[in-house]
């Protein structure tokens, strides 16, 4: 089996190479800002929901009013912790996966008349950054809004 490839491999273990090649998600840059998803159901579709789900889904909403929920893992809960970032307009980039209606957010721009700044949690003792308003990982010290002259947007 000298020289056998990943791709022979699963081939040989009964696997489809090509199903294993094709991309699960594409990377995308996407505009606007972030809402929770029923304040936007009742106010523009008149869509009554249940009180406890009030601040439960976060969602882009895009300038052409598409809602889109974003998967609330670390990045995605920095949304509903720190309400300052649901008042900018944001470029994100994002996974968007084959099948799913919500996105993943990679990374953070504010879109300032300055220009795109990116957007992290900046810890002055360490020097680290984190993607979440929360105390530092490493010394425990209150972190700070970051707003950085965005260098590349590429996903």
């Amino acid at each position: 089996m000298a020289g056998l490839t990943a791709k022979g491999w699963i081939t040989l273990c009964g696997g489809n190479a090509a199903a294993e090649e094709t991309p699960r998600f594409k990377l995308e840059k996407l505009r606007g800002r972030v809402v929770f998803q029923n304040a936007v159901l009742t106010d523009e579709y008149g869509i009554t929901t249940v009180p406890e789900a009030t601040e439960r889904v976060l969602a882009l909403q895009t300038p052409d009013r598409e809602l889109l929920p974003i998967v609330e893992d670390v990045r995605g809960r920095a949304f509903r912790v720190d309400e300052r970032l649901r008042k900018l307009d944001l470029e994100l980039v994002v996974r968007r996966y084959q099948g799913l209606p919500g996105i993943q957010v990679l990374r953070v721009f504010e879109v300032a008349p300055e220009g795109l700044l990116e957007l992290d949690y900046w810890c002055d003792v360490c020097s680290i950054s984190m993607v979440e308003q929360k105390p530092c990982e490493c010394c425990q010290a209150e972190t700070v809004l970051r707003r950085t002259k965005a260098q590349s947007t590429a996903p």
